[in-house]
């Protein structure tokens, strides 16, 4: 390699009692395509998978593969720019690698990393071309709850317990959603981009968006335009499920067997601890940062209708993932 040297070694990791057995991965081979482009192919056998595997974006219908590296300063980071390809003609799997997209550069030596097969969460394409879209919130077990609940740019989530907003991390037991508890919050895009916040198309980073460091993976905040696409492309009808209020959100043409629900999950509010909207709205962040320095776009439906809002940064509301990019 014309930057450095990568090596890897194999990694395991158990899966839960839902599968027969706890696949492992074995004969890890690595080798850049071509020194000036940074892509990376990963090579790797699968040995005890008894599910079916759909080559989508780095996650399958049942199983991701993740990448975690030991970089050469010591510290242990999640590989983010990565995708699984195809089967090799072997009938290994193959993971592709964009180092220069997670390092800047490549110009690493003796970079160390663990591949490991985890657990995915079903995602859900409604449009030709579109990102999948996750069948339920940060947090939730089910389509219908609400699960966790992020300022824009946090990575902790808080849910609501005993009229109060718990940390998910047990930091804190009594939050409140407010200006002075979100770093983002009245700061320009220069100012985001300068902390690590935003890259330069004013969208979140991984480090900074729930999704990703909540799932792993490919899983990421959408985007404005997904949001946009998502209510241009599909029909959506108030509903509820299992007794949860909602808009049920549905492709169309040859898309039309496939729909997200998303619960009117409200939100926390950022004047004080109480928790607003439940059951009547719902708000859901973007990744991109709003025109006004306090704000941040959204997707929000109420009774009416469903459409695009600048939020403040400071409040609290779900998150529902994507992965894969819209063309």
């Amino acid at each position: 390699m014309k930057y450095g040297i990568i090596s890897f070694f194999a990694g395991m990791l158990a899966l839960s009692e839902a599968f027969a057995a706890t696949p492992t991965i074995s004969n890890v081979t690595a080798k850049q395509r071509y020194p000036w482009n940074g892509l990376v192919d990963i090579d790797f056998t699968v040995t005890g998978l008894d599910v079916a595997v759909t080559e989508i974006d780095g996650a399958t219908n049942g199983l991701a593969f993740a990448v975690t590296a030991v970089m050469p300063d010591g510290s242990t980071n999640r590989l983010s720019h990565i995708r699984v390809a195809r089967r090799t003609a072997g009938g290994d799997y193959r993971i592709v690698w964009d180092a220069r997209a997670d390092l800047g550069e490549v110009r690493v030596t003796n970079l160390v990393a663990n591949v490991a097969i985890v657990e995915s969460h079903k995602g859900i394409q409604l449009w030709e071309g579109g990102p999948y879209w996750a069948e339920m919130n940060i947090g939730a077990e089910k389509p219908e709850d609400y699960g966790y609940y992020f300022w824009w740019g946090d990575t902790v989530g808080y849910k609501r317990e005993n009229n109060a907003w718990v940390a998910t991390d047990g930091s804190n037991t009594n939050f409140m959603f407010s200006s002075n508890n979100t770093p983002t919050y009245n700061k320009d895009k220069s100012a985001l981009l300068a902390a690590g916040y935003i890259d330069s198309t004013g969208n979140l980073v991984a480090a900074h968006d729930a999704a990703h460091e909540h799932w792993g993976g490919s899983w990421r905040l959408p985007t404005y335009a997904e949001s946009y696409a998502l209510v241009n492309n599909c029909t959506t009808t108030l509903t509820t499920r299992n007794g949860v209020y909602g808009r049920l959100v549905t492709g169309k043409g040859a898309y039309a067997n496939r729909s997200i629900f998303l619960p009117a999950a409200g939100r926390g509010s950022d004047s004080d601890s109480r928790f607003v909207g439940a059951g009547s709205w719902g708000a859901y962040w973007t990744s991109l940062s709003y025109a006004f320095d306090t704000e941040a776009w959204s997707l929000l439906f109420d009774s009416g209708d469903i459409y695009q809002y600048g939020i403040s940064r400071s409040c609290g509301q779900p998150v529902r993932p994507v992965r894969g990019f819209a063309e």
